[in-house]
This record gives structure tokens, sequence and C-alpha cells, in this order.
């Protein structure tokens, strides 16, 4: 769930998990996920720090991918879900287009959280919150009991809770 949520929140995040635009590569995605670093001016050597590559390889993005099958299905399920139940797509749309940590939109009426909000009968942004999170879960469940298209495999792990998160 983690994953899709990571990708969800990059600007071209939709598109990517639609299959319309690029997927990011491991190194993309690694230097998403440590944020900006400061600048000194100067290159620093040595220290107890972990090469780039080994970092890289670490985060485990690629075999995330692997095991959803791949990006290709990864965009079929998101298709599937948005044909499927276009309501709580649009749902799930608006919070991954406007919801950005620290705010896009201040507009004095609580943001792009309570826009949401007043758009579904006035849920307050927790709900929101909570129903992205389920919308993420079942489309993270069907990447995983739906492997290949046309394939369902039954899924029966006591530690299902612990993977999705």
């Amino acid at each position: 769930m983690n994953f899709i949520k990571f990708i969800a929140c990059f600007d071209n995040g939709l598109a990517i998990l639609l299959g319309r635009a690029e997927p990011p590569s491991a190194v993309t995605l690694h230097d998403l996920k440590k944020g900006s670093q400061e600048e000194y001016g100067v290159h620093i050597d040595g220290g107890e720090g972990v090469p780039l590559a080994q970092n890289i390889l670490e985060n485990k993005f690629d075999e995330i991918v692997c095991f959803l099958g791949g990006w290709k299905n990864i965009a079929r399920a998101f298709n599937d879900y948005r044909q499927q139940w276009p309501e709580t797509w649009e749902l799930f749309a608006m919070y991954s287009t406007f919801v950005r940590p620290g705010g896009e939109i201040r507009d004095g009426k609580g943001g792009a959280m309570a826009m949401i909000g007043r758009r579904y009968d006035g849920i307050v942004p927790k709900t929101v919150r909570r129903r992205r999170n389920k919308i993420v879960r079942t489309i993270a469940l069907y990447l995983i009991t739906h492997p290949r298209e046309g394939e369902i495999v039954l899924y029966d792990d006591p530690e299902l809770d612990k993977k999705l998160n």
C-alpha cells in the first residue's frame, strides 16, 4: 500500500499508475524517497555512509513491482478499478492530484482535503484519507490476487496485512 501511495503522490503519479507515463527508474524512486539533501558546495568524501548503488538496491522498488506483476499489471489493475468504480476512483484521483505535503491549495477553507470532503457530502478530511486508503488497499489486494490478466490466486497468507502496509 505504501508503494502505491508513494507513486500516487508524484506530479504524474496517476499517469504512471494508469500506464500513460513512463514508470520511474529505481534511481528516480530512490531520489524521490530520500528527498532533497542539503547542498554544502563541496564534495564530501568518506564516512560510514552506504554506497548509492547498494542503497538503491536495498530499497527493493523493483522487487515490489515484480511481486505486483510488473508495471503493465499495475496499470491494468488501476484501469480496471477506474472502469468498475468511477465514483470512488474520482476521490482517489482528486486526492492524488491535489493533496500534497504542506498543502498546495490554501483557500482559507481547509485546503484540498476539505475541498474533496465538500464534494463528497461534507465528509471530514480524516474520512477522505480513510476512503483513499481503502481504495489503495482494494487495488493492492486485486494486484496480489490477480498477478496476470484472467488469473486468480487465492491468497491465504496470515502475514497479508504486513505485506500490504
